[in-house]
């Protein structure tokens, strides 16, 4: 029996009435299976246990943390704001003494820095999860 079997509009085995439930999967509240139903069920549906996967690589967990919408607001601005000091430096708009690009790259720090310690706090996450399974 799998998810595919419920009722149309119920939402899981959990939204099912006992009995119905047991019907539904062809067993017995006292019994349970027998051992020949548990292995004809074990050869069609594989065994009842969670499959393993090996996480996120280290590359997707560094490009996500710069899909947050946020990150991406602020790395437009900084494209903007570098776009606009650009111009002002190539018309000599800019006061002397006055650094071009300032904005942007403190704008662009602050993005890398960002990215750097979600990833490092995600990269850690992911470990302890793998140690404690």
């Amino acid at each position: 029996m799998s998810a595919n079997s419920l009722p149309k509009g119920t939402v899981g085995w959990h939204g099912l009435e006992v009995d119905k439930a047991l019907s539904l999967l062809d067993s017995n509240a006292d019994s349970g299976l027998t051992p020949e139903e548990v292995e004809q069920r074990r050869q069609k549906y594989g065994d009842n246990e969670l499959k393993e996967h090996n996480g996120r690589s280290s590359w997707e967990i560094l490009l996500d943390q710069f899909k947050n919408i946020m990150l991406l607001m602020l790395i437009a601005v900084a494209l903007i704001s570098g776009f606009l000091d650009l111009i002002a430096w190539q018309a000599g708009e800019l006061d002397p003494g006055e650094v071009p690009f300032k904005d942007t790259s403190a704008i662009m720090a602050i993005v890398i820095l960002n990215g750097v310690l979600g990833y490092v706090q995600e990269t850690r996450a992911e470990k302890a999860l793998a140690s404690e399974s």
